[in-house]
């Protein structure tokens, strides 16, 4: 054999070991830009629940509705507004078949609100009746009111400041690298001797830095992979992603949904979890 046929064979064997690893590489960059796309798509669309919620009570129907019309740019692609606008609301119409905003927040989507807490809100706490007998956190004449009375040590102007954090099971799509990356979001953070989420036991896996695991131990949720990714956790399709966003209340904040479809999600643990 020559030495230029040598060269070309060991060219070739060279190819095909280097192959499988470039491919894993360019997949997974294209994986982590839809990630990042996707993180920053959530970032903005929390901070639209939050301010939807500053002035419709703090509740779960307003907290869901900001949050769809901020993560709607990340499932449509249509140019006009009522094809838009049919994107959207295409989850309804669907029966939930497809990949929209709808869908998505309904099924792979928790609200965390850690202020005010439900202590706050309750009559035992700063708590006052509205006009329709819901005990509500006041949000009228707060420069007016004594600031040296508090609950959990926070007093009647700061526990007006609302402050959620929504945690987002995102569908990995690049093949070859989702399950892989799935499966890192999944046993992330398992519990380590003196480590940060000493609380959570070995069987109990933490998904990333998702879940704070101190404000779902206070808001009584378990925050497992399973649980919050549902069907995308059984191929390990899911990847955890979370963001939060604080506005101050132009609203009484309540600890009920007055919208009578999404009343029973409010502060459920589930759909939304209330310190």
């Amino acid at each position: 054999m020559s030495h230029s046929n040598r060269s070309r064979g060991q060219a070739m064997v060279e190819f095909i070991i280097i192959i499988p690893v470039l491919l894993l590489l360019i997949f997974g960059a294209i994986q982590i830009a839809f990630i990042y796309s996707a993180k920053t798509t959530l970032n903005y669309a929390t901070f639209q629940a939050a301010r939807v919620a500053a002035t419709n009570n703090g509740t779960y129907s307003s907290l869901r509705r900001g949050l769809i019309r901020g993560m709607a740019p990340l499932f449509t692609s249509n140019a006009s507004l009522g094809d838009m606008r049919d994107d959207i609301s295409a989850g309804v119409e669907s029966g939930g078949t497809r990949r929209d905003a709808i869908y998505e927040v309904d099924n792979f989507t928790r609200f965390i609100r850690i202020n005010p807490t439900s202590a706050m809100i309750n009559a035992g706490g700063f708590g006052e009746p509205t006009a329709d007998g819901i005990i509500a956190l006041p949000n009228d004449n707060l420069m007016y009111r004594p600031s040296n009375v508090t609950v959990d040590d926070v007093n009647i102007q700061d526990a007006n400041l609302l402050k959620i954090r929504v945690q987002y099971c995102y569908k990995l799509m690049v093949p070859l690298v989702n399950r892989i990356i799935g499966s890192l979001s999944e046993l992330n953070n398992r519990k380590d001797p003196g480590s940060y989420h000493e609380h959570h036991t070995v069987d109990d896996p933490r998904f990333a830095d998702a879940n704070r695991g101190e404000v779902n131990q206070a808001a009584g949720v378990t925050a497992s992979y399973e649980e919050l990714c549902g069907s995308r956790a059984n191929g390990k399709e899911g990847f955890v992603i979370f963001a939060e966003a604080t506005v101050r209340m132009q609203s009484p904040t309540y600890n009920e949904d007055t919208d009578d479809v999404f009343e029973a999600f409010m502060c459920d643990g589930t759909k939304m979890a209330c310190l």
